[in-house]
């Protein structure tokens, strides 16, 4: 019997990871989980499926479906402070979470995924590398052998991470970006889209552009 998921967020982030369930049931006959909602302090419904609460009512909804797993699928780049703040608030025991790898991914053997990882088509987790809880890696995405990832990070689709990183939590790595090797991403910090990162990144800073500089704080409300 399929394991039911609730998958908190919108279409963006949420409606990818409700498509990968989709494809691991329908096209590889894989029926570990099915999504039976979403939980979304907007909509009505998303991607199809019902709203079953907003993030205020986490525990409600957990004890109510006992048997019911979540899966965390919100990121907003730019934001970073706000996403650990939600999801703080939601206070997610870390056993009912689910953590999904697509089986068009690598992940090394030697690699670990926290609870709640998210792994879309076509990514690589190299050896000995270490993703945080509730991390989210987009299609074709990369990250390299032994580096450090903390929770809540995001790797946009395209990405390429290099190996002995370290990167603090809830950092985003955006579309098509290549981290260089041994980089400090600090935490809540942003790598833009298209840019090559060969220094570190403090914390709580957007860095754009070949090579990547600074261009301006990430909000903190």
């Amino acid at each position: 019997m399929s394991k039911k998921i609730l998958i908190i967020g919108g279409e963006g982030n949420g409606g990818v990871v409700a498509a990968c369930i989709e494809d691991m049931r329908l096209r590889h006959r894989i029926l570990e989980w099915e999504v039976a909602g979403f939980i979304n302090d907007y909509e009505q419904s998303v991607s199809g499926y019902p709203v079953l609460g907003g993030t205020g009512d986490v525990q409600d909804i957990l004890r109510r479906h006992s048997d019911y797993y979540l899966m965390w699928a919100i990121h907003t780049i730019g934001r970073n402070y706000l996403i650990e703040k939600v999801f703080n608030k939601a206070n997610i025991p870390t056993e009912r979470l689910a953590t999904i790898v697509h089986p068009s991914a690598f992940v090394a053997p030697t690699a670990h995924l926290e609870p709640g990882v998210f792994v879309m088509s076509n990514c690589y987790v190299g050896p000995s590398a270490h993703i945080g809880l509730c991390c989210m890696l987009m299609a074709n995405s990369l990250v390299a052998h032994d580096t450090r990832v903390g929770p809540l990070c995001h790797f946009s689709a395209g990405s390429i991470t290099g190996s002995y990183n370290t990167i603090g939590k809830c950092s985003s790595i955006a579309y098509g970006t290549v981290v260089l090797e041994k980089k400090n991403i600090g935490n809540f910090a942003v790598a833009g889209a298209s840019s090559l990162v060969t220094k570190d990144i403090p914390d709580g800073e957007i860095h754009i552009g070949i090579p990547a500089r600074f261009m301006k704080k990430v909000m903190e409300a």
